[in-house]
């Protein structure tokens, strides 16, 4: 499968929603831009099954920062807590055994900085709180699409 995200949204996402590059809904990206060699259904219960283990996350807004190639586009960058950094981890290693080919790979692991990227019409304050309730798998075409969609919970199950 070709260009792929996972991110947890700042509000809830509906499967088969697409919306403009500039419209992206504002989201904590948890396995940046992916491959993987496998069909929608493998990988979507991959994922399925690390968000169970996945609890709610608090997002908090530590500074700005720009990113990209050209240092152009201004992010909101994200306390990187346990919950946070675990789900990256628990997600990369589930996808690991699909083929998993990260389009950036000094931006997972240990280059992992989570953020959210301001959009034209929302741009987070520092010290900014909230809660990131689901997961979300989109497919990054034109326009990106939402394929599935996981509700955390703080109960997850153990691993």
């Amino acid at each position: 499968m070709n260009h792929l995200v996972i991110v947890a949204p700042w509000e809830p996402l509906t499967v088969g929603t697409s919306f403009t590059t500039s419209r992206f809904p504002l989201h904590v990206t948890l396995v940046p831009p992916f491959r993987v060699d496998c069909e929608l259904p493998t990988l979507l219960t991959a994922v399925k099954a690390a968000s169970r283990k996945t609890e709610r996350m608090l997002a908090e807004v530590i500074g700005h920062e720009q990113f990209g190639p050209d240092a152009n586009i201004t992010v909101a960058l994200i306390r990187p807590t346990e919950s946070i950094l675990n789900a990256h981890s628990r997600l990369t290693e589930a996808l690991t055994p699909l083929g998993w080919a990260a389009m950036e790979p000094h931006y997972n692991g240990e280059g992992f900085r989570p953020h959210i990227t301001g959009t034209d019409h929302r741009h987070l304050r520092l010290g900014e709180q909230f809660r990131l309730n689901q997961i979300a798998v989109i497919e990054m075409l034109d326009p990106p699409t939402v394929l599935a969609t996981y509700r955390l919970t703080d109960s997850p199950t153990k691993e």
